[in-house]
């Protein structure tokens, strides 16, 4: 009797074994399944976190709105949202009517616009950036783009981002002759200088 159920031990402990095999093997591959869903969800919520913290759920809106004296033409600035703002773009439209154009797309990061002005006849819109002076004639659509700070940009090509040096720019006197001139003055500028607008 004894050899019997000795001779039965043997068989069974090797059932025991292999069931304890499979189900180490199963646990082994549900733990690692957890982790690769573990993973997958951590990167998940940071992608959507860093969606939201950056304003990419965001639509682009206007920031800055200046209607011609006469009412006909509207300049305005649209903001868009990106990780590295401010990404602004210009544009003039006419009222009412839905048609607008692009001026210019400012880039990323470095340029923003600091004023809106219309000449008297409404004809020409001035965008006033930290960079640059745009000046658009309503009608023929050419655009003046006139400097404002000396310094340069760098690219950099890993991050496709822009930067400078980060010298400030403000205009601290800009005049309006009519629609044939203005005559400008910056915080880097010791004399003001006028500009001839009828090549528009």
């Amino acid at each position: 009797m004894r050899q019997w159920r000795g001779g039965v031990h043997a068989p069974l402990n090797n059932v025991f074994v292999f069931l304890q095999a499979i189900l180490n093997q199963r646990t082994m591959k549900s733990r690692i399944l957890t982790a690769m869903i573990t993973a997958l969800v951590t990167i998940i919520l940071i992608a959507v976190a860093v969606y939201f913290i950056f304003g990419f759920n965001s639509k682009p809106g206007k920031v800055m709105s200046v209607n011609s004296p006469q009412g006909s033409f509207e300049a305005y600035v649209i903001e868009s949202p990106s990780a590295d703002p401010p990404k602004q773009s210009l544009f003039i439209a006419k009222a009412g009517t839905g048609e607008f154009r692009l001026v210019a797309s400012l880039p990323e990061d470095i340029e923003s616009t600091q004023t809106i002005y219309w000449t008297e006849e409404g004809d020409k819109a001035i965008f006033v950036t930290n960079w640059h002076l745009f000046v658009t004639d309503v009608q023929t659509f050419n655009t003046m783009k006139i400097s404002l700070n000396p310094d340069w940009w760098k690219m950099h090509e890993g991050e496709k981002t822009f930067s400078s040096s980060g010298t400030p720019v403000v205009m601290e006197e800009l005049i309006l002759d009519g629609s044939d001139s203005l005559t400008y003055r910056t915080n880097l500028m010791t004399q003001p200088v006028t500009v001839s607008l009828t090549g528009l």
